[in-house]
Protein backbone atom coordinates (compact mmCIF):
# COMPACT_ATOMS: atom_id res chain seq x y z
CA UNK A 1 0.00 0.00 0.00
CA UNK A 2 1.22 3.47 -0.81
CA UNK A 3 0.16 7.01 0.04
CA UNK A 4 1.03 9.58 -2.62
CA UNK A 5 3.75 7.31 -3.95
CA UNK A 6 5.23 6.73 -0.47
CA UNK A 7 4.79 3.62 1.60
CA UNK A 8 2.45 4.31 4.47
CA UNK A 9 4.86 2.99 7.12
CA UNK A 10 7.59 5.41 5.99
CA UNK A 11 5.38 8.23 7.31
CA UNK A 12 5.18 6.58 10.73
CA UNK A 13 7.70 7.60 13.39
CA UNK A 14 7.62 6.68 17.06
CA UNK A 15 7.40 9.57 19.51
CA UNK A 16 11.02 9.02 20.60
CA UNK A 17 12.36 9.14 17.07
CA UNK A 18 11.48 12.50 15.46
CA UNK A 19 12.61 13.32 11.93
CA UNK A 20 14.29 16.57 12.99
CA UNK A 21 17.35 16.03 15.23
CA UNK A 22 16.78 19.43 16.89
CA UNK A 23 13.48 18.43 18.54
CA UNK A 24 14.80 16.32 21.41
CA UNK A 25 17.70 18.66 22.36
CA UNK A 26 15.29 21.58 22.65
CA UNK A 27 12.98 19.45 24.79
CA UNK A 28 15.96 18.51 26.97
CA UNK A 29 16.93 22.19 27.27
CA UNK A 30 13.43 23.05 28.48
CA UNK A 31 13.55 20.12 30.90
CA UNK A 32 16.93 21.39 32.18
CA UNK A 33 15.54 24.85 32.83
CA UNK A 34 12.50 23.43 34.60
CA UNK A 35 14.67 21.09 36.66
CA UNK A 36 17.06 23.89 37.65
CA UNK A 37 14.15 26.15 38.54
CA UNK A 38 12.66 23.42 40.70
CA UNK A 39 15.96 22.88 42.53
CA UNK A 40 16.41 26.58 43.19
CA UNK A 41 12.82 27.27 44.22
CA UNK A 42 12.55 24.32 46.63
CA UNK A 43 15.88 24.91 48.37
CA UNK A 44 17.35 21.59 47.24
CA UNK A 45 20.64 23.39 46.62
CA UNK A 46 20.65 25.48 49.77
CA UNK A 47 21.41 29.19 49.39
CA UNK A 48 22.64 28.82 45.82
CA UNK A 49 19.68 30.79 44.46
CA UNK A 50 20.71 33.96 46.26
CA UNK A 51 24.32 33.49 45.21
CA UNK A 52 23.32 33.07 41.54
CA UNK A 53 20.99 36.06 41.60
CA UNK A 54 23.82 38.13 42.96
CA UNK A 55 26.11 37.12 40.11
CA UNK A 56 24.46 37.91 36.71
CA UNK A 57 27.68 37.08 34.87
CA UNK A 58 27.59 33.51 36.23
CA UNK A 59 23.92 33.15 35.23
CA UNK A 60 24.71 34.36 31.70
CA UNK A 61 27.66 31.97 31.45
CA UNK A 62 25.49 29.08 32.64
CA UNK A 63 22.79 29.84 30.07
CA UNK A 64 25.44 30.10 27.34
CA UNK A 65 26.82 26.73 28.41
CA UNK A 66 23.35 25.15 28.23
CA UNK A 67 22.78 26.59 24.75
CA UNK A 68 26.16 25.23 23.66
CA UNK A 69 25.25 21.79 25.01
CA UNK A 70 21.95 21.95 23.11
CA UNK A 71 23.73 22.93 19.89
CA UNK A 72 26.29 20.12 19.98
CA UNK A 73 23.58 17.60 20.88
CA UNK A 74 21.77 18.53 17.66
CA UNK A 75 24.61 16.97 15.63
CA UNK A 76 24.67 13.76 17.68
CA UNK A 77 23.52 11.67 14.70
CA UNK A 78 26.55 12.57 12.55
CA UNK A 79 29.13 13.00 15.35
CA UNK A 80 27.91 10.95 18.34
CA UNK A 81 31.27 10.63 20.11
CA UNK A 82 32.35 14.25 19.63
CA UNK A 83 28.92 15.47 20.70
CA UNK A 84 29.03 13.40 23.88
CA UNK A 85 32.57 14.44 24.86
CA UNK A 86 31.73 18.12 24.32
CA UNK A 87 28.68 17.82 26.56
CA UNK A 88 30.80 16.13 29.22
CA UNK A 89 33.41 18.91 29.05
CA UNK A 90 30.74 21.61 29.41
CA UNK A 91 29.10 19.70 32.27
CA UNK A 92 32.43 19.44 34.10
CA UNK A 93 32.94 23.18 33.66
CA UNK A 94 29.47 23.87 35.08
CA UNK A 95 30.16 21.63 38.07
CA UNK A 96 33.37 23.54 38.77
CA UNK A 97 31.93 27.07 38.49
CA UNK A 98 28.42 26.66 39.91
CA UNK A 99 27.91 27.10 43.65
CA UNK A 100 26.33 23.66 43.91
CA UNK A 101 27.70 20.76 41.84
CA UNK A 102 24.30 19.09 41.40
CA UNK A 103 23.29 21.92 39.08
CA UNK A 104 25.90 20.66 36.61
CA UNK A 105 24.11 17.34 36.17
CA UNK A 106 21.38 18.28 33.70
CA UNK A 107 18.87 16.39 31.50
CA UNK A 108 21.01 17.47 28.55
CA UNK A 109 23.95 15.65 30.10
CA UNK A 110 21.88 12.50 30.73
CA UNK A 111 20.46 12.63 27.21
CA UNK A 112 23.98 12.81 25.72
CA UNK A 113 24.92 9.55 27.47
CA UNK A 114 21.83 7.73 26.19
CA UNK A 115 22.24 9.18 22.68
CA UNK A 116 25.81 7.89 22.51
CA UNK A 117 24.70 4.41 23.58
CA UNK A 118 22.02 4.41 20.87
CA UNK A 119 24.43 5.04 18.00
CA UNK A 120 27.78 3.43 18.81
CA UNK A 121 28.96 0.10 20.17
CA UNK A 122 32.16 -1.57 21.30
CA UNK A 123 35.30 0.49 21.91
CA UNK A 124 33.71 3.62 20.38
CA UNK A 125 31.10 3.45 23.14
CA UNK A 126 33.02 2.30 26.21
CA UNK A 127 36.17 4.42 25.71
CA UNK A 128 34.27 7.78 25.73
CA UNK A 129 31.99 6.53 28.51
CA UNK A 130 34.99 5.54 30.63
CA UNK A 131 36.64 8.91 30.00
CA UNK A 132 33.49 10.85 30.85
CA UNK A 133 32.82 8.76 33.95
CA UNK A 134 36.39 9.24 35.18
CA UNK A 135 36.19 13.01 34.76
CA UNK A 136 32.84 13.15 36.53
CA UNK A 137 34.18 11.08 39.43
CA UNK A 138 37.31 13.22 39.84
CA UNK A 139 35.38 16.48 39.75
CA UNK A 140 32.60 15.21 42.01
CA UNK A 141 34.99 13.80 44.60
CA UNK A 142 37.18 16.92 44.56
CA UNK A 143 34.13 19.15 44.91
CA UNK A 144 32.68 17.04 47.69
CA UNK A 145 35.94 16.91 49.65
CA UNK A 146 36.34 20.67 49.37
CA UNK A 147 33.47 21.20 51.81
CA UNK A 148 34.37 21.40 55.49
CA UNK A 149 33.85 18.17 57.43
CA UNK A 150 33.05 16.37 54.15
CA UNK A 151 35.28 13.46 55.16
CA UNK A 152 34.00 13.30 58.70
CA UNK A 153 31.19 10.89 57.86
CA UNK A 154 31.28 7.07 57.89
CA UNK A 155 34.32 5.78 56.07
CA UNK A 156 35.99 9.17 55.84
CA UNK A 157 37.56 10.12 52.56
CA UNK A 158 37.30 6.56 51.24
CA UNK A 159 33.58 6.57 51.99
CA UNK A 160 33.08 9.83 50.07
CA UNK A 161 35.00 8.47 47.08
CA UNK A 162 33.09 5.18 47.14
CA UNK A 163 29.75 6.99 47.37
CA UNK A 164 30.52 9.22 44.37
CA UNK A 165 31.86 6.34 42.30
CA UNK A 166 28.81 4.20 43.05
CA UNK A 167 26.31 6.98 42.29
CA UNK A 168 27.90 7.94 38.98
CA UNK A 169 28.46 4.32 37.92
CA UNK A 170 24.79 3.54 38.56
CA UNK A 171 23.67 6.62 36.65
CA UNK A 172 25.86 5.78 33.67
CA UNK A 173 24.76 2.13 33.70
CA UNK A 174 21.07 3.04 33.69
CA UNK A 175 21.48 5.61 30.90
CA UNK A 176 23.60 3.32 28.72
CA UNK A 177 21.10 0.49 29.24
CA UNK A 178 18.27 2.85 28.26
CA UNK A 179 20.13 3.83 25.09
CA UNK A 180 20.73 0.20 24.17
CA UNK A 181 17.06 -0.61 24.76
CA UNK A 182 16.00 2.19 22.41
CA UNK A 183 18.60 1.08 19.84
CA UNK A 184 17.24 -2.47 19.92
CA UNK A 185 13.67 -1.26 19.45
CA UNK A 186 14.75 0.87 16.51
CA UNK A 187 16.54 -2.09 14.93
CA UNK A 188 13.40 -4.19 15.33
CA UNK A 189 11.32 -1.42 13.78
CA UNK A 190 13.65 -1.18 10.78
CA UNK A 191 13.56 -4.94 10.41
CA UNK A 192 9.74 -4.89 10.49
CA UNK A 193 9.68 -2.11 7.89
CA UNK A 194 12.01 -4.12 5.67
CA UNK A 195 9.82 -7.20 6.07
CA UNK A 196 6.71 -5.19 5.17
CA UNK A 197 8.56 -3.73 2.20
CA UNK A 198 9.52 -7.20 1.00
CA UNK A 199 5.98 -8.52 1.51
CA UNK A 200 4.46 -5.64 -0.45
CA UNK A 201 7.00 -6.04 -3.26
CA UNK A 202 6.42 -9.77 -3.45
CA UNK A 203 2.64 -9.35 -3.49
CA UNK A 204 2.87 -6.68 -6.19
CA UNK A 205 5.17 -8.89 -8.25
CA UNK A 206 2.77 -11.84 -7.94
CA UNK A 207 -0.18 -9.64 -8.86
CA UNK A 208 1.62 -8.09 -11.83
CA UNK A 209 2.81 -11.50 -12.95
CA UNK A 210 -0.73 -12.93 -12.76
CA UNK A 211 -2.18 -10.07 -14.82
CA UNK A 212 0.70 -10.11 -17.29
CA UNK A 213 0.55 -13.87 -17.73
CA UNK A 214 -3.20 -13.75 -18.37
CA UNK A 215 -2.78 -11.06 -21.02
CA UNK A 216 0.14 -12.84 -22.65
CA UNK A 217 -1.64 -16.21 -22.63
CA UNK A 218 -4.78 -14.65 -24.12
CA UNK A 219 -2.81 -12.94 -26.88
CA UNK A 220 -0.85 -16.12 -27.65
CA UNK A 221 -3.92 -18.34 -27.73
CA UNK A 222 -5.89 -15.89 -29.86
CA UNK A 223 -3.07 -15.81 -32.38
CA UNK A 224 -2.27 -19.52 -32.44
CA UNK A 225 -5.80 -20.93 -32.22
CA UNK A 226 -8.28 -18.37 -33.52
CA UNK A 227 -6.27 -16.50 -36.16
CA UNK A 228 -6.07 -19.54 -38.43
CA UNK A 229 -9.84 -20.06 -38.52
CA UNK A 230 -10.60 -16.34 -38.89
CA UNK A 231 -8.21 -16.09 -41.82
CA UNK A 232 -9.90 -19.03 -43.55
CA UNK A 233 -13.34 -17.57 -42.89
CA UNK A 234 -12.41 -14.19 -44.41
CA UNK A 235 -10.83 -15.78 -47.47
CA UNK A 236 -13.90 -17.93 -48.10
CA UNK A 237 -16.28 -14.99 -47.60
CA UNK A 238 -14.35 -12.75 -50.04
CA UNK A 239 -14.20 -15.50 -52.64
CA UNK A 240 -17.93 -16.16 -52.37
CA UNK A 241 -18.64 -12.47 -52.92
CA UNK A 242 -16.75 -12.63 -56.22
CA UNK A 243 -18.46 -15.82 -57.40
CA UNK A 244 -22.00 -15.16 -56.21
CA UNK A 245 -23.12 -13.78 -59.60
CA UNK A 246 -21.18 -16.11 -61.90
CA UNK A 247 -21.13 -19.38 -59.93
CA UNK A 248 -23.81 -19.45 -57.17
CA UNK A 249 -23.16 -23.10 -56.30
CA UNK A 250 -19.47 -22.47 -55.70
CA UNK A 251 -20.28 -19.32 -53.72
CA UNK A 252 -22.72 -21.31 -51.58
CA UNK A 253 -20.06 -23.91 -50.91
CA UNK A 254 -17.56 -21.24 -49.89
CA UNK A 255 -20.09 -19.64 -47.53
CA UNK A 256 -20.73 -23.02 -45.94
CA UNK A 257 -17.00 -23.31 -45.33
CA UNK A 258 -16.90 -19.82 -43.82
CA UNK A 259 -19.68 -20.78 -41.43
CA UNK A 260 -17.69 -23.82 -40.39
CA UNK A 261 -14.62 -21.66 -39.76
CA UNK A 262 -16.74 -19.30 -37.66
CA UNK A 263 -18.09 -22.14 -35.53
CA UNK A 264 -14.62 -23.54 -34.95
CA UNK A 265 -13.41 -20.05 -34.01
CA UNK A 266 -16.18 -19.75 -31.42
CA UNK A 267 -15.31 -23.16 -29.98
CA UNK A 268 -11.63 -22.24 -29.82
CA UNK A 269 -12.32 -18.97 -28.04
CA UNK A 270 -14.39 -20.83 -25.47
CA UNK A 271 -11.51 -23.22 -24.89
CA UNK A 272 -9.07 -20.32 -24.42
CA UNK A 273 -10.92 -19.11 -21.33
CA UNK A 274 -10.54 -22.54 -19.77
CA UNK A 275 -6.82 -22.55 -20.58
CA UNK A 276 -6.28 -19.24 -18.80
CA UNK A 277 -7.77 -20.38 -15.50
CA UNK A 278 -5.40 -22.56 -13.41
CA UNK A 279 -6.89 -25.91 -12.47
CA UNK A 280 -9.56 -25.87 -15.20
CA UNK A 281 -9.49 -28.76 -17.59
CA UNK A 282 -9.32 -27.78 -21.22
CA UNK A 283 -12.27 -29.31 -23.05
CA UNK A 284 -14.67 -28.44 -25.81
CA UNK A 285 -17.75 -28.11 -23.58
CA UNK A 286 -19.82 -24.93 -24.17
CA UNK A 287 -18.81 -22.05 -21.91
CA UNK A 288 -21.49 -20.55 -19.60
CA UNK A 289 -23.50 -17.55 -20.74
CA UNK A 290 -25.90 -15.08 -19.10
CA UNK A 291 -28.71 -17.58 -19.50
CA UNK A 292 -26.76 -19.93 -17.21
CA UNK A 293 -26.62 -17.42 -14.34
CA UNK A 294 -29.98 -18.55 -12.82
CA UNK A 295 -28.59 -22.09 -12.58
CA UNK A 296 -25.46 -20.69 -10.89
CA UNK A 297 -27.68 -18.81 -8.44
CA UNK A 298 -29.65 -21.95 -7.69
CA UNK A 299 -26.47 -23.91 -7.04
CA UNK A 300 -25.16 -21.18 -4.71
CA UNK A 301 -28.39 -20.53 -2.80
CA UNK A 302 -27.52 -22.96 -0.01
CA UNK A 303 -24.56 -20.77 1.04
CA UNK A 304 -26.56 -17.57 1.59
CA UNK A 305 -29.43 -16.41 3.76
CA UNK A 306 -31.22 -15.19 0.64
CA UNK A 307 -30.32 -14.55 -2.97
CA UNK A 308 -32.34 -12.63 -5.57
CA UNK A 309 -31.75 -12.30 -9.31
CA UNK A 310 -33.01 -9.83 -11.89
CA UNK A 311 -32.03 -10.21 -15.58
CA UNK A 312 -33.52 -7.73 -18.02
CA UNK A 313 -33.01 -7.27 -21.76
CA UNK A 314 -32.44 -9.50 -24.80
CA UNK A 315 -29.19 -10.93 -23.56
CA UNK A 316 -29.24 -13.90 -25.92
CA UNK A 317 -28.13 -11.68 -28.81
CA UNK A 318 -25.08 -10.31 -26.98
CA UNK A 319 -21.59 -11.39 -28.04
CA UNK A 320 -20.58 -14.67 -26.40
CA UNK A 321 -17.34 -13.18 -24.98
CA UNK A 322 -19.30 -10.46 -23.20
CA UNK A 323 -21.79 -13.00 -21.88
CA UNK A 324 -19.00 -15.19 -20.56
CA UNK A 325 -17.44 -12.22 -18.75
CA UNK A 326 -20.82 -11.37 -17.16
CA UNK A 327 -21.14 -14.93 -15.95
CA UNK A 328 -17.60 -14.99 -14.53
CA UNK A 329 -18.08 -11.66 -12.73
CA UNK A 330 -21.21 -13.02 -11.01
CA UNK A 331 -19.43 -16.27 -10.22
CA UNK A 332 -16.38 -14.57 -8.69
CA UNK A 333 -18.51 -12.06 -6.75
CA UNK A 334 -20.57 -14.88 -5.23
CA UNK A 335 -17.39 -16.77 -4.37
CA UNK A 336 -15.98 -13.64 -2.72
CA UNK A 337 -19.20 -13.13 -0.73
CA UNK A 338 -19.25 -16.78 0.32
CA UNK A 339 -15.64 -16.52 1.52
CA UNK A 340 -15.88 -13.23 3.42
CA UNK A 341 -19.57 -12.88 4.40
CA UNK A 342 -21.14 -16.35 4.72
CA UNK A 343 -24.92 -16.51 5.17
CA UNK A 344 -25.35 -12.95 3.88
CA UNK A 345 -28.15 -11.68 1.66
CA UNK A 346 -27.22 -11.27 -2.02
CA UNK A 347 -28.85 -9.52 -4.97
CA UNK A 348 -27.71 -10.08 -8.57
CA UNK A 349 -28.76 -7.75 -11.38
CA UNK A 350 -27.90 -8.04 -15.07
CA UNK A 351 -29.28 -5.16 -17.14
CA UNK A 352 -28.96 -4.61 -20.88
CA UNK A 353 -28.89 -0.95 -21.89
CA UNK A 354 -28.64 0.61 -25.34
CA UNK A 355 -24.92 0.05 -25.81
CA UNK A 356 -23.74 -1.54 -22.58
CA UNK A 357 -24.62 -4.31 -20.20
CA UNK A 358 -24.29 -3.80 -16.44
CA UNK A 359 -23.72 -6.50 -13.86
CA UNK A 360 -24.22 -5.70 -10.17
CA UNK A 361 -23.72 -8.12 -7.29
CA UNK A 362 -24.43 -6.70 -3.83
CA UNK A 363 -24.20 -8.59 -0.54
CA UNK A 364 -24.78 -7.52 3.03
CA UNK A 365 -21.81 -7.19 5.41
CA UNK A 366 -21.95 -7.80 9.12
CA UNK A 367 -20.75 -4.95 11.35
CA UNK A 368 -17.10 -5.38 12.27
CA UNK A 369 -16.38 -7.99 9.59
CA UNK A 370 -13.36 -7.68 7.28
CA UNK A 371 -13.76 -5.80 4.04
CA UNK A 372 -14.12 -8.06 1.00
CA UNK A 373 -10.98 -6.78 -0.68
CA UNK A 374 -9.24 -10.12 -1.15
CA UNK A 375 -7.16 -9.39 1.96
CA UNK A 376 -6.96 -13.12 2.52
CA UNK A 377 -5.61 -15.72 0.20
CA UNK A 378 -3.93 -14.82 -3.06
CA UNK A 379 -5.83 -11.57 -3.52
CA UNK A 380 -6.30 -11.91 -7.32
CA UNK A 381 -10.12 -12.21 -7.46
CA UNK A 382 -11.05 -8.55 -7.88
CA UNK A 383 -7.99 -7.72 -10.08
CA UNK A 384 -8.91 -10.73 -12.23
CA UNK A 385 -12.48 -9.45 -12.67
CA UNK A 386 -11.15 -6.01 -13.57
CA UNK A 387 -8.83 -7.58 -16.12
CA UNK A 388 -11.72 -9.46 -17.73
CA UNK A 389 -13.75 -6.26 -17.96
CA UNK A 390 -10.80 -4.26 -19.34
CA UNK A 391 -10.18 -6.96 -21.93
CA UNK A 392 -13.52 -6.04 -23.51
CA UNK A 393 -13.14 -2.28 -23.00
CA UNK A 394 -15.29 -2.19 -19.85
CA UNK A 395 -14.82 -1.25 -16.22
CA UNK A 396 -15.36 -2.91 -12.86
CA UNK A 397 -15.62 -1.34 -9.41
CA UNK A 398 -15.82 -3.04 -6.02
CA UNK A 399 -16.39 -1.06 -2.84
CA UNK A 400 -18.09 -0.88 0.54
CA UNK A 401 -21.13 1.36 0.88
CA UNK A 402 -20.95 4.59 2.90
CA UNK A 403 -22.74 3.00 5.87
CA UNK A 404 -20.49 -0.11 5.60
CA UNK A 405 -23.51 -2.39 5.32
CA UNK A 406 -23.18 -3.55 1.72
CA UNK A 407 -20.34 -4.71 -0.49
CA UNK A 408 -21.03 -4.11 -4.18
CA UNK A 409 -19.33 -5.34 -7.33
CA UNK A 410 -20.42 -3.37 -10.40
CA UNK A 411 -19.26 -4.16 -13.94
CA UNK A 412 -20.10 -2.13 -17.05
CA UNK A 413 -19.32 -3.77 -20.39
CA UNK A 414 -19.85 -2.56 -23.95
CA UNK A 415 -22.14 -4.94 -25.82
CA UNK A 416 -19.75 -4.83 -28.77
CA UNK A 417 -16.61 -5.08 -26.65
CA UNK A 418 -13.47 -6.03 -28.56
CA UNK A 419 -10.24 -7.51 -27.30
CA UNK A 420 -8.21 -4.90 -29.21
CA UNK A 421 -9.48 -2.23 -26.83
CA UNK A 422 -7.25 -3.67 -24.14
CA UNK A 423 -4.17 -2.69 -26.14
CA UNK A 424 -5.47 0.83 -26.58
CA UNK A 425 -6.03 1.16 -22.84
CA UNK A 426 -2.55 -0.17 -22.10
CA UNK A 427 -0.77 2.12 -24.55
Amino acid sequence: MTLGGTRWWSTFRPAWRPRNPVVLPIEMLLATLVYAGFQLSTGMVGDTRDELLGNPLLVAASIAALLAMTAVTCVRRRFPVSSYLTVVAISVALILVLPDRTLGFTPLYWFAIAALAIRVTGVRLFAPIALGLTLEILVSVDTRLSFPDAAAGPGGTIGVVAEQVANLAINYTVLVALGKYIARNRAQELESEAALDRAESEHRERLDAAVHNERRAMARELHDVAAHHLTGMLISAKASKTLIATDPDQARELLTGAIGHGQRTLDSLRQIVGILRPGNLVDSAPQPMISDIPELIEQSAISFASIDIDITGQTAEIDSGVQLTCYRVVQEALSNARRHAPRCAVRVQVTELSSTIEVTVANTVETGSSVQSDSQGQGFGIPGMRERAALLGGTLDAALSADESTWTVHARLPIGGKISQLRQASA
